[in-house]
C-alpha cells in the first residue's frame, strides 16, 4: 500500500545544497512516499529529534512472510548532479535493542549502502546519527528507506534527513 499526504502550508528549513525535500518531516510527509505492508502502520509523529516531527513506522501487527523482499518503506526522488558525490546524513530512532529487533536498510536507486541495526551505538531510546556517501548517476536519485523489523510491536523513527555535495 503506497500512501502520499498533503503537506500543511509551510516551508520547511534545510541546510543549503541540500537536495533532500522536508528532510525532518516538518511539513508532514510530502514529498515522501510511503509504503506500508501487512501488519505495518506510518505516521508523522512528535517528538522528532531536536525538532517538532519525524517519520515514525510501526510494526503493529504479525510479521509478513514478505517482508524481507518487499518491506515497509519511505522513499523520495531528490534533484542531483550525475559524477558529484552526496553526505547522506540522517538519525534513526528505535524504541528497544532485542536479538530480533531488525534494522533500517538505505537503498540509493534500489542498491543497498547501507544499515542501521537497532543495536548500534548508543542503543536503543535515543537517536543516532548515521551517515553515507554516494555518487549521483543521474539527474534524479531515488532515497529509500526499508524497515527490516523482527519484533512486533516495535517503533522505528527517520528525521533529520539530507543530502549534500561533499
Amino acid at each position: 500500500m503506497t500512501s502520499k499526504t498533503t503537506s500543511p502550508t509551510c516551508t520547511p528549513t534545510r541546510p543549503a545544497n541540500d537536495a533532500v525535500r522536508n528532510g525532518g518531516f516538518e511539513c508532514g510527509l510530502a514529498p515522501w512516499v510511503a509504503e506500508d505492508i501487512a501488519g505495518t502502520t506510518h505516521k508523522v509523529t512528535s517528538p522528532g529529534d531536536a525538532s517538532n516531527f519525524a517519520y515514525e513506522f510501526d510494526q503493529v501487527g504479525p510479521i509478513s512472510p514478505d517482508a524481507n523482499m518487499h518491506p515497509a518503506a519511505v522513499s523520495q526522488d531528490i534533484a542531483t548532479v550525475a559524477g558529484v558525490t552526496y553526505n547522506l546524513n540522517f538519525r534513526v530512532y528505535f524504541d528497544k535493542c532485542t536479538q530480533s529487533e531488525g534494522f533500517v536498510g538505505v537503498m540509493i536507486n534500489h542498491q543497498p549502502v547501507r544499515t542501521v541495526d537497532a543495536c548500534d551505538a548508543p542503543g536503543a531510546g535515543f537517536f543516532k546519527d548515521a551517515n553515507v556517501q554516494f555518487t549521483a548517476t543521474s539527474a534524479s536519485t531515488n532515497l529509500r528507506f526499508e524497515f527490516l523489523i523482527g519484533e512486533n510491536p516495535a517503533t522505528v523513527k527517520i528525521d533529520n534527513v539530507s543530502a549534500v555535495p561533499v
